[in-house]
């Protein structure tokens, strides 16, 4: 049996809803500008993806807005399918990273529920890029044992626009374009992330049980032991792993499409590079790389929920295009997590093998 996904939702502001987010991300059309209350070591304003409006609040209404739009762009897709017995999954940030509300976990696990008339057990899950996998395995491992029918809502929200988030991104050099002083002169950043917000949903499901978007054969989680702080470059030992532990599971030989959040690091350019060296074989002579980063900026803990909404809306959306080809996500972190996971277009309604 594998994962399916039924419907998704997403927002971000050059996307606000999964099919604008497409458009966006295949023109590479970004919402990214200066806040105008936030400013670098230098005075500048520090560039970020944000949505326009008159007055900046980074109180958790904040964080509401984001998650609503994106359950109610999910909502579109799944229909009454949605009065169907739920489990809630919310991936939010670290609890101690700096701005994040000490209350949010318990705000939006409220505001979200309210939307899902039959829910009937939420999971709180706290981490950056990649924490969204491990609710993944979960959900596979639930659904295989399940004895009635149960959604699964994979909910995930980011926003880094709190000043004192910015400041602590700042602190480590990781803001794209913000300056710092070299023999009393200004200089640039030229790589790091546009730190952006948005909030993305997935609606799961066993493929044999519905018409699905697509499946999800392939899921893997690991760990990258070298870290940004650390000496030395990141090989990519760590998502190589998870990328070809993926492709075992899905029983796949070609990709034709690769998301990464690749978002302007230099450690991360390194961990890619190795990591696609080594997946070389498995890349089909067309392939194309996707980077939903140059639209959206960084989503931190939403990047990975987002790009699985991303690529199940095309697979949906290109379905004599996508015949016979598979999609692979992966998943990077600013800690050890790592993640991929395959995509692969369903031909009949539900899935006719069991791969597990």
């Amino acid at each position: 049996m594998s994962l399916g996904i039924i419907a998704a939702g997403c927002s971000f502001p050059s996307g606000p809803t999964l099919a604008l987010a497409d458009i966006a991300v295949r023109t590479q059309f970004s919402l990214s500008r200066k806040l105008p209350y936030v400013t670098d070591r230098c005075g500048m304003p520090v560039k970020a993806s944000y949505f326009p409006q008159r007055e900046l609040a980074f109180d958790i209404s904040r964080w509401q807005v984001l998650a609503d739009n994106a359950i109610q762009d999910a909502l579109l897709s799944a229909g009454d399918l949605i009065n169907l017995p739920t489990r809630l999954w919310l991936i939010l940030p670290p609890a101690d990273r700096p701005g994040v509300h000490s209350t949010l976990e318990l705000v939006l696990t409220a505001s979200i529920s309210t939307h899902l008339p039959d829910c009937q057990q939420v999971n709180v899950l706290r981490g950056n890029h990649a924490q969204a996998g491990n609710a993944l395995l979960q959900i596979r491992q639930l659904q295989l044992h399940d004895t009635k029918l149960t959604l699964d809502i994979l909910v995930a929200v980011e926003s880094w626009l709190k000043p004192a988030t910015l400041n602590w991104l700042e602190e480590q050099r990781l803001l794209h374009g913000s300056y710092s002083r070299y023999k009393d002169e200004p200089r640039i950043n030229p790589y790091g992330r546009i730190p952006g917000e948005g909030a993305a949903v997935l609606v799961l499901a066993p493929t044999k049980s519905f018409s699905c978007w697509c499946a999800l054969p392939g899921i893997a989680a690991t760990e990258e032991s070298v870290l940004p702080d650390d000496d030395q470059p990141c090989l990519g030992f760590g998502l190589s792993a998870a990328a070809h532990e993926a492709l075992r599971q899905a029983d796949i030989n070609a990709i034709s499409h690769l998301f990464t959040d690749v978002n302007g690091e230099i450690y991360r350019f390194d961990e890619y590079g190795f990591t696609l060296s080594r997946l070389s074989g498995f890349l089909s002579n067309d392939f194309q790389r996707i980077a939903p980063v140059l639209a959206s900026g960084d989503l931190g803990c939403a990047s990975i929920v987002t790009h699985l909404a991303l690529a199940a809306w095309q697979i949906k959306s290109d379905k004599d295009k996508s015949k016979g080809k598979c999609t692979l996500v992966l998943s990077s972190s600013d800690g050890h997590q790592r993640c991929a996971v395959v995509l692969k277009p369903i031909t009949q309604g539900v899935e006719q093998h069991d791969n597990d």
